[in-house]
């Protein structure tokens, strides 16, 4: 069967996906108008509740599939905010609420005005309700769309084909002729899913299109000061919005505009005005700075206002629209394209019951380089395999392409590219200059340098204008995708279980299938976040690791009055208490075990030690002088950014002008030791002193930034028993970073981020990231493709 799906909105795209998993079906997903569209505008809200029974349905089936599949989670960029769904009361209320409750348990509640009012909403019309929802939140529509079509692009059973549309001509049989600019193709069944495109597009062709209507939507960005809402819907003002990623406020008010043209962007005069005196009234706490920018669009809508297929010409054709939501189809999308699929295709029940494993795995949308083999009898043979696409790794696989047709994979647990991710708070830097990249110090030349990213990228000038003195860290992040993407080798979702020796090489598999065979091994593992013991028996809402504060924000967003610490004296932590003390808390306690902060030493001296000529001085000495050079010099790169220090002491003092005394205590020299919960309810840190005396701080939470602990590579049994350890227990790594190992009849190991003590603190930075790739091509095909010329030094070591 041959099926065209028009529009490649969220809903037209996601309905693409769902087709193309089902045997015997081909699927082409033709783009609209280049430009911007309701997907791009769109606020990306999702939550259960809604006030229609069937839009209701399939909001709680869709969230309730994001939660159920990580990887879909993940790609979709979630971030929960809680919702507020502010309203008259109605018969039936409580029963609808029943409905995401049955799916959700715990998530939702009915609460009355007086309760709104706590909750900081004023000027509510009498009888005013609220629905508040826990799961609930915003993904990233456009950024999902977009991994959607890369993978339909690549499919075999299906294409993305540039439109516009240039005429539809139903034939009697029912098929669907679709002409575009490429040229004419006959389709057993089109669906029209273009959004506020679509009345035109039926229209344009003689076709019916009586039932949609086009309307304008408006939203602005807006800085804000004091506490954010949730995300909310306050239907007795038309007001709506949600936070931001970087702590700003979403704001929109309906615009009650019909029959605007698709694509409008012109802005509404006076609708962020009215927005805004609407906030302060409703929410008159929370104090609007500047817009930061403003985004006008048009989307289509119908009665009933629920994103479902319609027959055109009624059934004896098959030609349909998939379109005609309330304006808000992101909510709904996932569950109305399974429901649309399994209509078109009659697979039975639209009705979702579960998600299995298999569904999950099958209908994760991988990233841009994704290739699983699924059949584990024919496994795929590389050159290289890197378990890991990190920095390390990936800088590899950068050379690697410039230097040998060989083939080489890279297999990662996460769904998408990413680095650190839940650490990207907004104002966080690298500590690593913009030109250490993954490829400059070894070949400036290469397509991958972090300046083609900024010149191809179109943000060379707007960066180099906002005269940063350290990288933002979600820029670097953002580069790290972009070269992914161009790479093209990262197998995403693949959690790499067991490392095998074989006859043929190294077997690679995952999820305990095996999926590769290889001449060689890489390991770029990384690290994983400490979790001490002295805090395992907390409860974990009230105590979590770094990576976490993110998505705990909201919980905590009620008490920050109350005391919180963040236990960790290193980066991390200090980018943890910058998090908090921009958010409006004010009593952080920041414990750290070393007698100060310390911040880099980022002279010139210091910076001789991240050179290739002292990795070679530090293989000539033996262990233990080694050893003791490198311990002796970690704060040169272990230690604290000093402008992020100074960002924390000019913060505290603006603190201390606003409320008489510093809202962050910085509490050096304690070593936490143990803690309990009171029985008033707070976490008491018990901590040893410098001047060893015994001490406890009292707080609401604690966040955990002790440090991060390398992954061990999952080695089977029999290959494990052939790798040379040290004294340490840690794996016998090579100054040409290979590991020995016993048998290696030709196959080599090599090891990224695992050798602190042997190739000193340049082994899991990111400053000589091409130099240790280079290093590892010239041993792995033993010649010298990148030379190592590092003799134009002034330090004789």
């Amino acid at each position: 069967m041959r099926i065209c799906v028009i529009g490649a909105g969220i809903a037209g795209t996601l309905l693409a996906w769902r087709l193309r998993s089902y045997p015997a079906v081909e699927v082409d997903l033709v783009t609209g108008v280049p430009g911007p569209d309701a997907t791009a505008a769109s606020g990306g809200g999702v939550r259960g509740f809604e006030t229609h029974p069937e839009q209701r349905r399939l909001a709680v089936e869709s969230l309730a599939e994001l939660f159920e599949t990580p990887g879909l989670l993940d790609q979709a960029g979630y971030t929960e905010t809680g919702s507020t769904y502010l309203m008259a009361g109605y018969d039936g209320l409580e029963d609808a609420v029943a409905e995401v409750e049955h799916v959700h348990p715990g998530s939702t509640e009915v609460v009355d005005g007086s309760t709104l009012r706590r909750l900081g909403w004023h000027g509510l019309p009498d009888g005013t309700v609220g629905v508040l929802e826990k799961r609930a939140g915003f993904i990233r529509p456009d950024h999902l769309r977009a991994l959607v079509i890369y993978q339909l692009a690549r499919s075999e059973n299906s294409r993305v084909v540039t439109g516009p549309v240039l005429g539809l001509v139903p034939h009697p049989d029912g098929s669907v002729t679709c002409r575009t600019p490429s040229g004419s193709d006959r389709y057993d069944v089109v669906v029209v899913a273009a959004g506020p495109w679509t009345p035109g597009l039926l229209t344009g062709n003689a076709l019916p299109a009586d039932q949609y209507r086009t309307k304008a939507i408006q939203v602005a960005v807006h800085r804000v000061a004091g506490a954010l809402p949730t995300m909310f819907v306050d239907e007795t003002s038309d007001l709506y919005g949600r936070p931001t990623a970087d702590g700003g406020l979403l704001l929109g008010v309906d615009t009650h505009r019909w029959s605007v043209p698709p694509g409008s962007s012109a802005p509404i005069h006076d609708l962020t005005a009215q927005a805004v005196r609407l906030a302060g009234e409703r929410l008159p706490h929370l104090r609007l700075l500047e817009t930061a920018h403003t985004v006008t669009n048009a989307d289509c809508y119908a009665d009933p206002p629920v994103l479902t297929l319609w027959s055109v010409l009624g059934s004896t054709h098959r030609l349909f629209t998939f379109t005609g939501g309330s304006g808000g189809s992101v909510k709904t999308a996932l569950a109305a394209s399974r429901t649309a699929a399994n209509t078109l295709l009659g697979t039975g029940t639209n009705t979702r019951t579960t998600t299995s494993r298999t569904e999950n795995k099958r209908m994760t949308i991988m990233e841009p380089g994704t290739r699983r083999s699924t059949d584990a009898t024919s496994l795929t043979r590389y050159h290289t395999i890197g378990i890991g696409a990190g920095p390390s790794n990936l800088s590899l696989a950068a050379l690697y392409k410039n230097v040998t047709t060989e083939k080489l994979a890279l297999f990662d647990s996460r769904p998408v590219a990413g680095w650190h991710t839940p650490l990207l708070y907004p104002g966080v830097r690298m500590q690593t200059g913009w030109m250490k990249d993954l490829v400059s110090l070894v070949d400036p030349r290469h397509e991958l340098t972090f300046l083609n990213y900024l010149v191809t990228s179109g943000r060379l000038y707007a960066l180099i204008n906002s005269q940063f003195d350290s990288l933002p860290r979600i820029e670097y992040e953002r580069y790290l995708a972009w070269a992914t993407e161009r790479l093209g080798v990262v197998n995403f979702s693949s959690r790499v279980d067991s490392i095998a020796i074989t006859d043929d090489g190294f077997e690679v598999s995952v999820d305990g299938t095996p999926v590769a065979v290889s001449e060689h091994l890489v390991l770029g593992l990384g690290t994983r976040p400490v979790w001490p013991d002295y805090v395992r028996n907390l409860p974990s809402g009230r105590a979590f690791i770094a990576d976490e504060l993110g998505v705990r924000m909201p919980d905590l967003e009620p008490h920050k009055a109350d005391p919180i610490a963040v236990v960790g004296g290193g980066q991390t932590g200090l980018e943890c208490v910058l998090r908090l003390l921009g958010s409006g808390f004010t009593d952080i306690r920041w414990l750290g075990r070393n007698q100060w902060f310390r911040s880099i030493d980022d002279s010139p001296m210091a910076n001789e030690l991240y050179r290739p000529s002292h990795i070679e001085f530090l293989q000539g000495l033996n262990r233990s002088k080694r050893r003791e050079m490198i311990v002796d010099s970690r704060y040169s790169g272990d230690a604290i950014t000093p402008g992020g220090l100074r960002a924390l002491y000019q913060g505290n003092y603006d603190g201390l002008l606003t409320l008489g005394r510093f809202p962050v205590t910085l509490l050096p020299g304690r070593d936490v030791t143990s803690s309990e919960l009171l029985a008033d309810g707070l976490l008491r840190l018990n901590c040893s002193t410098v001047a060893s005396a015994a001490e406890h701080h009292d707080v609401r939470h604690v966040v955990v930034a002790a440090g991060r602990e390398h992954v061990q590579a999952p080695f089977s049994d029999d290959l494990r028993e052939r790798i040379d350890y040290d004294d340490d227990g840690e794996m016998l790594v090579e100054p040409d970073y290979s590991v020995r190992w016993k048998g290696m009849n030709g196959h080599r190991i090599y090891s990224f981020n695992a050798s602190r003590y042997s190739h000193g603190l340049t082994n899991a930075g990111l400053t000589q990231l091409p130099v240790r790739a280079a290093i590892v091509l010239n041993s792995m095909f033993d010649r010298e493709i990148y030379p190592i010329s590092d003799e134009l030094c002034a330090v004789q070591w």
